[in-house]
């Protein structure tokens, strides 16, 4: 039978859409620039090869696409060239203008290789540099992208003050209608380059866009710039919006005023602009239990979070209580948490066990540097290994005359630091009990860092044999110090059962109202 035209039609589209689709998936995807070799100074004749090499590598890609396209021509939505790398080079003047012409040229009315780059990283291009040449590199540099649309940009590791920001704006506040991802990490940014960073980002441009309303990625790391950087960057956040996932605030040398208004900024965003965060890292501030009553209230509401760093933030057992508390309630895909450094006891300890014994997706656990003892180790390791579930289950195991088949440990822990903790043989005996022979309650660990403890050399021995390459050299451990003297052998055991009848995440209780009631509320008594 004759296919009516309707029906020829219809085949055809469907053709055309097939055909397309194939194309499309065909086509190489656009190419990054990077200059090639290791960290070096660049001088003008070296920006030339640079230039020389990416005018090959822009052709060779177009033969590519033609080829796969079968034209002759580049149809107008190609994109040849969509990123550009020049970190871990230090240019000078005469460099940055081959480049940025380099950049910025156009041709037969084609567009220029700066108006079709998305993603800049211009991290660590000025190392050495006098200030004024510094100053001259960063503009010449940015403005290239003037008629870009950046949706990402890397301005880290380039030392700036005020000047160094404006130097910068270009790729700043001029990519207010694209810009999504910024990253301003060891920059040297006092409390006033902070505010003027502010400024920039919140302000409104000619088109009424201003940069804090796009982003999903914001990165302020080690600039040193204290209370003040903390009103500057509260000021950034206030006006984010729930596009936001990965919010980096660290190394800022801030106290406790500062810390703590972050906190509460992030608090009074509302439930709405903190649900899709994924990564937060706020290490290093001086939040103290007070801060982390407002992150109690923040972290029930991240029910998205895989990645916490809270190292060194003063939080002290109520602290890491009501943390560990909120995050349990949220019930948040975690798979990465550094609570490092916060001054942390075996009664702190029973809440980090009771989240990880919980949490079916942690990878990395980082609780060094604190005060946990062989008691908070050995809490911390009955989660590890699935015996604080177990433990809860004794009764029933007794009571069973079955044999069932052995049930394999859930636990996907990869990396775990309990290095630095004032442990002894009681603490190491458990991470090995709670290892299992042939690391069979921890089968995907690759690491496990335990040094700066006091285990004894016998013990050592025993780590090395179970743990192998996972377990770094302990050239810190002091194996003459007796760090479990003081620890008697039944009052240890007692401790462990009133740990079991502090708090008990198995209630058959509704989680989220729970989280509600405890985030942002001081929990009397739960240590």
């Amino acid at each position: 039978p004759t296919a009516t035209p309707t029906e020829v039609e219809s085949v055809l589209s469907l053709h055309q859409i097939q055909t397309s689709k194939t194309m499309s998936e065909a086509i190489p995807p656009p190419i990054c620039l990077t200059p090639p070799g290791d960290r070096e100074v660049v001088e003008e004749a070296k920006a030339k090869e640079f230039v020389t090499l990416w005018k090959e590598q822009l052709e060779e890609q177009k033969k590519k696409v033609l080829e796969a396209t079968g034209k002759t021509e580049l149809d107008s939505n190609i994109v040849l060239c969509d990123r550009i790398s020049l970190t871990n080079k230090s240019y000078t003047a005469g460099a940055a203008v081959q480049i940025a012409s380099f950049l910025t040229a156009s041709s037969d009315g084609s567009p220029s290789i700066a108006s079709k780059i998305t993603i800049a990283d211009l991290s660590d291009i000025i190392a050495s540099r006098m200030e004024d040449e510094g100053l001259q590199v960063l503009q010449t540099i940015c403005d290239a992208f003037k008629y870009s649309k950046l949706v990402e940009v890397d301005l880290s590791d380039n030392a700036m003050g005020s000047k160094g920001i404006k130097a910068c704006c270009t790729v700043l506040s001029g990519q207010a209608g694209s810009l999504e991802r910024l990253s301003l990490c060891n920059n040297g940014l006092s409390g006033t380059s902070m505010q003027e960073v502010a400024d920039i980002l919140s302000g409104e441009d000619e088109d009424d866009y201003n940069v804090c309303e796009r982003l999903t990625k914001i990165h302020f790391f080690n600039n040193m710039s204290g209370d003040e950087g903390c009103t500057a960057f509260a000021r950034i956040l206030s006006r984010c919006t729930e596009r936001l996932t990965d919010v980096r605030f660290s190394g800022t040398r801030a106290g406790s005023e500062g810390s703590t208004l972050i906190a509460s900024i992030l608090e009074g965003m509302g439930e709405e602009k903190v649900k899709n965060l994924e990564r937060l890292d706020l290490a290093d501030n001086s939040f103290g239990p007070e801060g982390a009553t407002h992150l109690g209230t923040v972290f029930g509401r991240c029910n998205k979070l895989k990645y916490l760093n809270l190292r060194d933030c003063l939080l002290e057992d109520e602290g890491t209580g009501i943390v560990c508390h909120a995050l349990w309630g949220a019930v948040a895909p975690l798979e990465h948490l550094d609570i490092s450094g916060n001054e942390i006891t075996r009664h702190g300890a029973k809440s980090i066990a009771e989240l990880v014994g919980d949490n079916e997706y942690l990878k990395v656990l980082h609780a060094e540097e604190n005060e946990l003892t062989s008691l908070g180790v050995k809490t911390i390791a009955l989660a590890l290994g699935g015996e604080l579930e177990r433990l809860d289950q004794i009764k029933e195991e007794d009571d069973s005359d079955s044999d069932g088949p052995e049930k394999k440990s859930k636990s996907i822990i990869e990396e775990v630091c309990l290095g630095t903790n004032e442990c002894g043989a009681i603490g190491g005996k458990a991470i090995l009990k709670a290892y299992g022979p042939g690391g069979q309650n921890m089968p995907n660990l690759k690491k496990i860092s335990l040094d700066g403890n006091m285990f004894p050399a016998e013990l050592v021995q025993s780590l090395e044999e179970a743990f192998g390459d996972k377990l770094p050299p302990m050239e810190d451990n002091d194996d003459e110090e007796d760090a479990d003297e003081d620890i008697d052998e039944d009052e240890e055991d007692e401790d462990q059962r009133e740990d079991q009848n502090d708090f008990n995440p198995r209630m058959s209780v509704d989680v989220h109202e729970l989280a509600k009631s405890i985030a942002g509320v001081k929990i009397d008594g739960l240590c």
